[in-house]
Formats: structure tokens, C-alpha cells, sequence
């Protein structure tokens, strides 16, 4: 009977572990009250410095972008955005100005939920996945 048992709680373990791994791969990171008071200041100003920052210096910023997207935005958008869960990136013809406000605010469509990014990457960190997701558009 006990030789039954052990395999059961193995099993049961390991199941738990892989469910809390992939809660967090998909989960922003937890909010501190630092990151509130950084986020709350927040002006159209710095958001259009750090997109001109990040532009001038695309092939870095695509390299971060691409970093990002590998780390958190794959589980639903696919490898190199082939898409999965969510819509697939590649090949189509996106507005920066759409795809930034977008993992800014997050989107709900259906029962598919995208959370918004802005508590989790500052402005530039999000520029730099847009400039990512714009080379997808070249892939068909």
C-alpha cells in the first residue's frame, strides 16, 4: 500500500509546482509602493522621450524587446508571435502608438485577458516590445 502513496504525493507535488510556475511566467510582478509612486508620475512627456529614446536606438531596443517578449508575452502570443492563445504578431501591419497604449492598458477580448503592463515595465521597457513586435510584421 505504501509503495502506492509515494507515486501519488510525487505526482501531486509536481503538479502543483509546474501550476504555480506557470502562474508566474503570466503574471505581472507584484506591485511595491515604490513602483506606485513611479508609475503614478507618469507624464505624456516622459512616455514621448522614452519612445524617441528607444526609436534612435532601435537595434538595441529590439534586442530588450525581444528579451521581454520571450519572458512574458510568449505564452499567449507565441514563439516570435506565431500566436497561441492570443492573436497571432506576425505579418500584420500594427500602429506603435496602438500596440504601446495596448500593453499599457492590457485588452479583454472574450474570455481572453491581456493585463496591462504599465505597473510592471516603465515607458521605455515598453516601447522597447514594440519595437520587437514591429520586426514580427515582417514575418508572414
Amino acid at each position: 500500500m505504501r509503495n502506492l502513496i509515494n507515486p501519488f504525493i510525487k505526482i501531486t507535488v509536481l503538479a502543483f509546482y509546474l501550476v504555480g510556475c506557470t502562474a508566474m511566467a503570466v503574471a505581472p510582478p507584484a506591485e511595491t509602493s515604490d513602483s506606485k509612486k513611479k508609475k503614478a508620475e507618469e507624464t505624456p512627456e516622459m512616455v514621448a522621450e522614452a519612445k524617441a529614446k528607444v526609436f534612435s536606438r532601435s537595434d538595441v531596443s529590439v534586442a530588450n524587446g525581444e528579451k521581454r517578449f520571450n519572458q512574458t508575452c510568449v505564452y499567449c502570443h507565441g514563439h516570435q508571435g506565431s500566436g497561441g492563445k492570443a492573436r497571432k504578431l506576425q505579418g500584420r501591419d500594427l500602429d506603435p502608438d496602438y500596440l504601446f497604449k495596448t500593453i499599457t492598458r492590457g485588452k479583454k477580448r472574450g474570455s481572453l485577458i491581456m493585463p496591462p503592463w504599465k505597473r510592471s515595465f516603465n515607458a521605455e521597457q515598453r516601447w522597447e516590445l514594440v519595437t520587437y513586435i514591429l520586426t514580427l510584421s515582417e514575418m508572414k
